[in-house]
């Protein structure tokens, strides 16, 4: 899901640059092969980029927190941690069919203290809603 505007984009780049070089007969100066080089590599990059960062993000449901470790680049990284007495509310949203045809959603987490945290695109936001109940309505918790 992560890289749907990645896959649709990279074909039209390419595309792109063939239909400037062949139909208004332009060869980059000379440089086609080195243009189309480029194109490739500047591509790869973004492909690798989003696959670290989704490799990378993680929600983490112990007997005692949940843990969200979320990547926003190479080098930002944030961590959300609520402990389970802290938690007041959870509730999970789907917006569009995309969500529901790839089960993922938006968790929206109401702490004691009126803060709304929201965990976004989590995958079976519903499983993972009755797995967090389950795991508050423990005694030893």
């Amino acid at each position: 899901m992560f890289l749907v505007p990645v896959f649709f984009t990279w074909p039209l780049i390419i595309i792109g640059l063939f239909l400037v070089r062949y139909l208004l007969n332009f060869d980059f100066f000379g440089y086609w092969n080195w243009a189309l080089v480029l194109g490739a590599l500047i591509i790869t990059f973004i492909i690798l980029q989003k696959c670290f960062i989704w490799k990378n993000d993680a929600l983490i449901i112990t007997n005692q927190r949940v843990v969200e470790n979320e990547q926003h680049g190479f080098f930002s990284k944030a961590v959300t941690e609520l402990l389970y007495q802290d938690i007041v509310e959870i509730t999970y949203s789907k917006h569009g069919m995309n969500a529901s045809l790839y089960d993922y959603g938006d968790l929206k987490i109401m702490t004691a203290a009126d803060n709304k945290i929201v965990l976004e695109e989590i995958a079976d936001p519903d499983e993972t809603v009755e797995l967090i109940n389950k795991i508050r309505q423990r005694p030893n918790v």
